[in-house]
């Protein structure tokens, strides 16, 4: 299927470019970050409530039990990428994060949908994100997981979603940024703090109430507790064959190809027989995609430096060549695609 003309080496693409590298960088990174913004609060997503709350929360402390101090930041993750001049390194980044996610899922629907909430299109996107797992499982005759990786799990949405699918499975929710996992868990704390408020009998208290849709989460009440790990999935450290399901959530449009490859090695080693790697991302195929006009391409791609690795990037041959089978891909909304592939 034919790619955008704002993506690759197209002359539209190559004048996108030269408008990203000139000086009205900064201006397209600003006004890219202030449409999403704009978008959120016209669609009831509180913005500046949900970062006034962090503000005045305990997550600044956080960050310091969590971060790795010894750990190397790969190159492509130090670059200006989602309209933050340090990229996911930064307070703001992290801070920002839940609201912008909520935005992330009503984009898809934000023409058809006037009435659809931020925390409705989480449910909607998570979902079917979780169906599409559980039926390529079945149909292949895969076991339930015990041990999940969640890679790049941000501030733990999807890793919460995955933890409450498969409460009695052992979550990992890894990420190359401590100030987003500090946010991570920050509201895993807040969790822990409701669950032991529901046990007891008493009033939750309204605790846990930022975060992003916890209360619609299937056994969110009953899964175990998510541990939160600072590191790369291309060099996880942890053991091989010692997952079940390693899932990559919005993570691979914003690396270089070189790294999409590492990952999908990366992977393969740690899961063990029967364990399915699952990448969950922007749908280059969509209509949305190619359809989308030049000037709002401009702005995606001042946000999103490897966009075009991404887009000409063949992932479900890639999986095929790396040894998995069962590789399979799935439409889970006008915008996004999961792709499954099981090491058997």
């Amino acid at each position: 299927m034919p790619k955008p003309k704002w993506a690759g080496d197209d002359l539209l693409s190559r004048l996108v470019n030269v408008v990203i590298n000139s000086p009205l960088f900064d201006l397209l990174r600003e006004g890219a970050r202030a449409r999403i913004k704009d978008t959120a609060e016209k669609r009831g997503v509180p913005w500046q409530q949900r970062v006034f709350e962090l503000e005045h929360s305990e997550v600044f402390a956080i960050k310091d039990e969590i971060e790795d101090k010894q750990l190397q930041y790969p190159q492509y993750y130090t670059r200006a990428f989602h309209g933050y001049k340090e990229g996911n390194l930064s307070w703001l980044a992290a801070l920002e994060a839940e609201p912008a996610t909520d935005v992330m899922a009503l984009l898809p629907y934000a023409k058809y949908e006037a009435e659809l909430t931020g925390p409705a299109a989480q449910v909607r996107l998570r979902t079917s994100t979780l169906v599409a797992i559980r039926r390529h499982a079945a149909e292949h005759k895969l076991k339930e997981p015990k041990a999940v990786l969640d890679a790049g799990c941000s501030v733990g949405i999807c890793t919460r979603w995955l933890a409450g699918e498969y409460p009695s499975a052992k979550v990992i929710g890894m990420d190359l940024s401590p100030y987003m996992l500090a946010v991570a868990e920050l509201r895993e704390r807040q969790w822990e703090q409701k669950r032991q408020l529901q046990l007891s009998g008493a009033s939750p208290l309204g605790a846990d109430a930022a975060a992003v849709g916890a209360d619609s989460i299937p056994g969110s009440t009953k899964r175990q507790r998510i541990t939160y790990k600072h590191g790369m999935l291309e060099q996880s450290g942890l053991p091989s064959k010692s997952q079940d399901l390693v899932a990559v959530q919005f993570v691979i449009h914003e690396c270089p190809a070189e790294i999409i490859s590492q990952m999908i090695q990366e992977g393969k080693r740690l899961l063990r027989p029967g364990g399915v790697l699952a990448f969950v991302d922007i749908n280059p195929n969509s209509s949305a995609g190619r359809n989308m006009p030049p000037a709002v391409a401009t702005l995606m791609k001042a946000t999103e430096p490897w966009t075009d690795e991404y887009y000409f990037y063949p992932l479900e041959e890639a999986m095929a060549e790396a040894g998995f089978k069962h590789v399979e891909c799935h439409e889970l909304d006008p915008r996004h695609r999961i792709v499954l592939g099981a090491k058997l």
